[in-house]
């Protein structure tokens, strides 16, 4: 086979249920000059025979003899990657058959960009669509302070990028090792996100976000500390906490002093990016902006008191106000 033009690496860990239609997406796809790196990663159960059934000549079959985790099984893929392109997929889900062509496409004709992600269609316990308004680098990288800033799972990137930086994913993060890498990559790649729905990512108990949530906290604390100190500015524990309650991680129990709380560690971030311009403020604001909005619906039915603090602190917007007025019609009759 001549050297293909993107790379496709793809770790599979007991993954019978779904992997064969991960795989055909992936070989159907309209472009076609790729090689497909198939990671399985100590799989207990049929999803290398799976693997195996596949004839196909692009297919590069790694074999894990014991499990050795996400991260370095995709290190593993790249670092054996010839393309001009990483391709990511996981075993689970579905990439549009026009997805390659789309990304290839368009980072050929836009040299300036590095990486090239789609929005993607959750669905199986989940139907909605993510990332759709998140397109330019800026807008990008002004979310990674709350999480994970785009759809990892739906990237295609310059390989020489990651070579030339060392851009490999950090092993020490069984959990989360997508946003950790959206962090060590911030500083030497342009993002575009391309705003059509070309990954679809499947929700439900399988899922490695389901399975992991006490994991996931702990790497979100761990994360959130590692972006505070990058910002530069003083925080606590609990500023962390209350940085988490904003993005509707309640470990902080919702009340009217945490609203409050929050709404000075709010204001605190953004006063702070305006004096060290750390992310490009207007997407920092209209980022932070949104967390601070959605978190008014969750703490709703938590008390007067509590959505009163809100009031007093930002107001509320007309959606917002629609909103808490059927709950509490909902809530006197009894539904």
């Amino acid at each position: 086979m001549s050297v293909p033009l993107i790379s496709v690496v793809m770790a599979a860990y007991n993954a019978e249920a779904y992997i064969s239609e991960a795989i055909d997406s992936i070989l159907n796809q309209t472009f076609s000059d790729f090689e497909f790196i198939i990671i399985n990663d100590g799989s207990k159960d049929a999803t290398l025979s799976i693997i195996n059934r596949f004839s196909d000549k692009r297919i590069v079959v790694i074999n894990n003899e014991v499990n050795c985790g996400l991260a370095a099984s995709l290190n593993k893929g790249i670092r054996l990657a010839k393309g001009k392109y990483i391709a990511r997929m996981d075993a689970d889900d579905i990439s549009s058959l026009h997805r390659f062509e789309k990304q290839f496409i368009f980072l050929e004709n836009n040299p300036n960009i590095d990486v090239c992600v789609t929005p993607m269609q959750l669905f199986g316990s989940e139907n909605t669509a993510s990332g759709e308004s998140i397109v330019t680098d800026e807008q990008i990288k002004a979310e990674l302070i709350w999480g994970t800033p785009t759809n990892h799972a739906t990237m295609l990137m310059k390989t020489d990028k990651i070579r030339t930086h060392n851009l490999y994913y950090d092993e020490s993060f069984g959990v989360g090792q997508d946003w950790k890498f959206w962090y060590d990559v911030r500083d030497c790649v342009k993002i575009y996100s391309l705003n059509e729905l070309l990954y679809f990512y499947r929700r439900g108990e399988h899922n490695v976000t389901v399975q992991f949530k006490d994991k996931s906290k702990q790497r979100s604390l761990r994360m959130h500390e590692l972006l505070m100190k990058d910002f530069g500015i003083e925080f606590t524990q609990e500023d962390l906490l209350t940085h988490q309650f904003i993005n509707c991680q309640f470990s902080l129990k919702p009340s009217s002093e945490t609203v409050k709380l929050a709404w000075a560690w709010y204001q605190k971030l953004l006063n702070h990016n305006k004096l060290v311009s750390k992310y490009d403020v207007e997407s920092f604001e209209i980022s932070a902006a949104k967390r601070w909005h959605r978190l008014f619906f969750l703490i709703a039915p938590c008390g007067f008191k509590t959505v009163v603090a809100y009031i007093v602190s930002s107001g509320i917007s007309w959606n917002q106000f629609k909103y808490y007025l059927k709950f509490r019609l909902n809530k006197v009759i009894g539904r």
